[in-house]
Formats: C-alpha cells, structure tokens, sequence
C-alpha cells in the first residue's frame, strides 16, 4: 500500500510531573491506573499474537491426525472431508515460494531502479510527486489486481509467455510457454504489487546516505553513476536486502490476487508457463466455501504454516537490517526501519504502512533539512552558496564540480557515457512501473463508468439476474463502511493506547517484545487474520458469520499500523512541552491526555485514515468470516445472514459471462478505488494543513 516518512528513534520513556513528595494520592493513583491501562493494552497485543498461534494450531491438529495421505508429499486431489481425508500442503508450500520467487526477481531490479530515480536523478519537486505515484500503487486493493489480472494481463501474457519461452525455452522450466493462467502470470501479478513496498523502502534507505559520503565521492572527481556505487548502494546494502526480504513475505500471504489468475492443480509445478500450481492463501481462499469441519481444519493448518513462513521471513528481515550496517553505525529509514546501537530497536513496514507515517507529517523527514524526495542534479555554485546561507543541506553539491571553491577535471567522455546510461536506466524502471497504474486506472475508470449512476449506489443486487440491467452496491456500501467503522472503533483505543506505552513508558523485555510483534502484525497475510477470527470466535466461540466477525479481522490488520503511526506522531511532539507541564506539576498522565495526544492528534487522525482506506479493500478475511448476500443487510450483528462489501461483490460477480454483470463488477471496482484514493487525499490534505511551518 510513502513520501518521506519521520526518522526520530524512540525516545528514552519520560518521567511524570513532580516529585513523589509533592503528589497527592488522586493524582498518584491516576498515573498508576493510566499506566496500568496503557501496559495493559500492550500485554493485550501479545495475548493476541499468541492466541493467533495457538488457536491455528488447535484447530489444525484434529485435521492433521485425520490425514490418510503424507501432508507434505501428497499431490492428489484436495479432499479433507471425503472418507479417508487426503489433503497435501507441501504441493502448496512449493507453489507459494515459486510464485513468490518469480516475484521478486521481477519486482526488486525495478524498484530499486524507481528509488535510485526518486532520489538521485528526479528533480526534488518532481520526486515528491513521483513517490506518491509509487505510493498509489501499494493503495490499490489486491481485489483490484486481480480484477486486472484475469480480464486484462491473462489473455495478454500468451504472447508474452510465448517470448519467455522462445528466449529461454531451453530450460525445462519455460519450455512451451503459450498459456495465461500459469505460476508465471500470478508471479507477475505478485511483482507489481510488491513492487511499491520494495521502492518505498529503498528509497528511504537512499535518502539517508549521509551527505559527507556523497560529496566525497564526487570530491574525487566522480560521475552521478560512480557516486551511486560509492556512496549511496554500500550504505544502503543492509536496507534494500531487508526490503526484498519484507517483499518476499508479503508476497507469500497474497491471496484474492493470486486466485483469480491461477489454473490451480495440487502439484509441484515445475513448468512456469503452463497452467496448474496453486498457493496456500489461494487454496484457503477457493476451498473454505465447500469445506466441512475436516477441511476447515485442513485449511487453518495450511494457514499455520502460511503464518510460521511469514513470522520467520520478517524475523529475517530484522536480522539482516540490524546486523547489515557498519559496526556503530546508527541509520534512520524514514518511519521503515529503526536500526539503533546497543539498545535501541528496529522497525520497518510494508510502503502502504509506510504511507501512513509519511503523510502524517505531510512527507516530511526529521533527519532531512529539508524535504524533498531527491537529489537535484547540477547544482551551480550561486545555488551552493545559497543554501549554505539558508542552512539547507544539499549532498550532490559537488555535482557541477565546485567543491571547496576549486574545480575539478570532467569526467571522460566514456564515464559520462556510462553514467548516463544509468540514468536512463533508471527512468526506463520508473516507467514500466508506472505502466500497470495507468493500464488499471484506465480499464477502470473507461469499464466502471458504464453501469456507475444513481441508480446504481441506492440499490442493490436482490433478485437481480446476472444479464438484467440494473441493481446497484447499497448493500455493499452499507457493509464496508459498517465493517470499516466498527474495525476502526476497536482499534484506534488500543492501538493509541499501546503507542502511548512504547513512546511514554517502554522498557525493558516487554517494550521490545511489543515492538517486534507490532513489526510481525505489519506483514501478518490477510488470510491468517481471517483464519484465528473463523478457529475462536466463529468454531470456538460458536458466534455467528456476521459482519462483526469480519470487523474483527480487519481490525486485526488495522491494529498495527495505527500502533506505527501513533507511535511515530508521538515521537515528534517536542520534549520540551512535556518539560514545561511536569514543571508546572502536572502529572504525567494528563500531560499525556492534555498536551502530547492534542498535539499529535492531525497525524494520528491522518495515520487511522489511512489503515482505514486499507481493511476497506481487504477481500480474503471478509470471506472466511462474514459470507456474500445479495440484499440489504444494515445490522452487522445479526445471526447468519452475511453482509456484502464492495470486495466481495466484486469477487462473486467477475466470473459472469453477461454483459451487465460485468458492468456493476467495473463500477464496484471503480467505487472502490474512488473511497480509497479519497481517504487517502484527506489524510494527505490534514497534514498539509497542520504542517509546521506552512504559511
């Protein structure tokens, strides 16, 4: 689903106002009962967590003894609920990797491309622009994707495959290359959507080479290009490594996307351009609406192992941004990554996340003098002079050869060449990933204007046939912003509370606990959220498939980020505030209600804003836990009736062969996006508006 997020490391946890002495017992006893609930929200976040595991694997384990078949060699039919049950997962394991594979040879060459582009090539006021670009990208539902993918790149990617295959056709994996519905096709679709959180990450890692580097590179005498090798690809190594990483697990849990364009078969596809394969979220995601009580357990374990590779690809992500820089080197990655010295923790989060933190402060960094989303080329001396005087950094100063008032010699036209070259290969990387935006905003918005009127958002689908004209989404208007809101109700309480606890009180194990289940919740599949709500509420609990259980899950995913971006926004609000009430005697607790949380509150409300846009398009958990009706449902809480959102029309309507079927599937999708950029546009408009220093 990030401009240039804030960079401030956590701060060390503050002391309350006032001395014990000079406190009286009320206002004690108020800091004791509000720390105890922010403590208590952040223990809340790890029961969580650890309710997810161990609910997966109850549910998991009657499925797993029932098997007749080997679990990880078994390559027949999917068939938990027949008599013996036989289901394989390790068919499904494979195909999830490969696919994910695929994907990120494709996507990390071009997004490393668009970052160097964003920062090292691309005009500052252009760059901002241009992230936010990449930044649409990550805000397009995976629904939408997949939309995309099976109506408009499966019948293109024959004549595509067919190239692959004539190019590489002489080995085994691309020979006879002439389908649309392969592992290929859904590496490709997986490639575009991983792209942005790859890009954002990158580019972040880039901004932050520290400006000596830069200009000592081209004190001697180095090319745009040769400075890039030098200075900005060795100090940003570690950071684009965890970024492929996260990439990686991200793809892993793709689920609706991924569905729509594969051809699925329970093998280990070896041949990339034929149709078959499938994945663990797809699977889960095409089976649960046939499955009994076998085959549900069938799934959630297929889920558990989904979660147990997803836990271990973001642990390894940690691993390697904090252990990939020099030794004492401390690096701030933009609200992405926190990598610290003894002590001090590291984060990151997907670029939608990341979005949330960026535009909260109005795509400002705190490390950077100014913001900007680049490097401009040539800088003139007059320039140089100019900014030194303003005290604004510039690190590419030396780039017109002025360096401490001396000249240096031109490169050779060779070197020039060659840094040119890179150049343009930047602005060719930035392009074709700017190609699938424009290819999915255009078939949307020249397909979804068809059926999109009145009419059609004041009524809804009951007893409408697929090829009748007419009907309309009320239905599933109601249940988006219904879901969304409650979701949104839950979360904002208890992530605000736990952001407070790790900026205001962290320490110790359980502040670093927090913060590396709160970084493991950003890349939690959408799938597995729907899976613990289904295993405790729904099997557990025996509550009802409603649209409150479907809030549960999107609050779920909604959870950490408002966590990261209240976290971040709490970071920002200026000690000296909090310095100035404890001296007046103000305990802590309403130091915190009354100052820091007001003063943060246009980036927090910025950051809900945004997680909001995103549990909106979410598909796969609304399918395990709520279910599709074609009528009005108003009451979210009401026994087993369902309740229809945007996604899910779309998802149950795209198959159809009917022309008026396909019309509301375009205007859904439409309407879709138009919530969602929207949400995003005023998110980005509060914080413009409450930037420090607008005038």
């Amino acid at each position: 689903m990030s401009g240039i997020a804030p960079t401030a490391t956590r701060p060390t946890p503050r002391g309350g106002g006032g001395s014990a002495k000079t406190l009286d017992s009320g206002t004690r006893r108020g800091d004791a009962v509000f720390s105890g609930a922010v403590r208590g929200s952040a223990i809340l976040l790890l029961i969580l967590m650890g309710a997810i595991a161990a609910f997966l694997v109850y549910r998991a384990s009657d499925a797993l003894s029932a098997n007749t078949a080997n679990v990880v060699t078994y390559t027949g039919q999917w068939a938990p609920d027949d008599t013996p049950p036989k289901f394989g997962i390790g068919a499904l394991a494979w195909g999830t990797l490969v696919t994910s594979l695929i994907a990120i040879v494709i996507a990390a060459p071009v997004a490393v491309g668009v970052a160097l582009f964003i920062t090292q090539y691309a005009p500052r006021r252009l760059a901002q622009v241009l992230g936010y670009i990449v930044d649409l990208l990550a805000a397009v539902p995976s629904i939408i994707y997949g939309l995309w993918g099976i109506l408009f790149l499966v019948p293109h990617m024959q004549g595509a495959s067919q190239v692959v295959s004539d190019l590489l056709g002489w080995l085994p994996p691309f020979e006879s290359g002439i389908f649309g519905r392969s592992v290929f096709t859904a590496g490709v679709i997986l490639s575009i959507m991983i792209l942005p959180i790859i890009a954002a990450i990158s580019r972040e890692v880039f901004l932050q080479t520290p400006r000596d580097q830069v200009e000592a590179a081209y004190a001697l005498g180095a090319t745009r290009w040769e400075m890039i090798k030098l200075a900005v690809l060795p100090y940003g190594r570690s950071g684009v490594g965890s970024a492929v990483v996260l990439g990686f697990g991200r793809a892993l849990g793709e689920t609706v996307a991924v569905a729509m364009v594969l051809s699925p078969s329970y093998i280990f596809v070896t041949k990339l351009l034929q149709p078959g394969g499938n994945t663990i979220a797809a699977n889960i995601a095409l089976q649960f609406g046939s499955a009994f009580k076998t085959g549900q357990g069938a799934l959630i374990a297929s889920g558990l192992v989904l979660f147990v590779v997803t836990f271990l690809v973001n642990w390894l992500a940690r691993r390697i941004t904090k252990h990939g820089g020099a030794k004492g080197e401390r690096r701030g990655i933009g609200g992405l990554f926190r990598i610290g010295g003894s002590g001090e923790s590291m984060r990151y989060e997907s670029s939608y996340d990341a979005a949330v933190s960026s535009a909260a402060t109005g795509g400002a960094s705190a490390d950077l003098p100014e913001a900007r989303g680049a490097f401009e080329a040539k800088d003139t001396p007059g320039e140089v002079a100019a900014d030194d005087t303003a005290g604004r950094g510039r690190s590419h100063r030396a780039a017109s050869g002025a360096v401490g008032g001396g000249v240096l010699a031109a490169p050779s036209a060779g070197r020039r060449v060659r840094s040119g070259l890179a150049g343009g290969l930047t602005v060719a990387t930035f392009a074709l990933a700017v190609i699938p935006l424009a290819s999915i905003l255009w078939l949307v918005f020249s397909k979804g204007t068809n059926a999109l009127n009145l009419d059609f958002l004041t009524h809804s689908l009951r007893n409408i046939d697929e090829s009748q004209v007419g009907g309309g989404v009320y239905h599933a208007i109601i249940g988006t912003l219904e879901q969304a809101g409650l979701a949104t109700l839950m979360a904002v309480p208890i992530g605000l509370l736990v952001a407070v606890y790790l900026v205001e009180y962290g320490r110790g194990m359980l502040a670093r606990s927090v913060t590396f289940f709160v970084d493991v919740m950003m890349g939690l599949p959408s799938i597995v959220a729907g899976l613990f709500i289904l295993s405790l509420w729904i099997l557990g609990l025996g509550q009802k498939a409603n649209g409150f259980a479907g809030a549960l899950a999107l609050m779920i995913l909604m959870l950490p980020i408002v966590i990261r971006s209240s976290e971040e926004m709490l970071k920002l609000v200026p000690d000296s505030l909090r310095e100035a009430s404890y001296a007046l005697g103000v305990p802590k607790w309403r130091t915190i209600t009354k100052i820091v949380i007001p003063t943060a509150l246009p980036g927090i409300i910025t950051g809900v804003m945004l997680g909001v846009a995103r549990v909106m398009g979410e598909t796969a958990p609304i399918l395990l836990v709520v279910g599709y009706i074609s009528n009005i449902n108003a009451d979210p809480f009401s026994g087993d009736q369902g309740q229809a959102t945007l996604p899910t029309v779309i998802y149950n309507t795209y198959t159809s062969s009917q022309q008026a079927s396909n019309d509301r599937t375009w205007s859904a999708a439409l309407l879709l996006i138009i919530i969602i950029m929207l949400l995003n546009v005023i998110a980005r408009l509060i914080a413009w508006w409450k930037k420090p220093g607008r005038a």
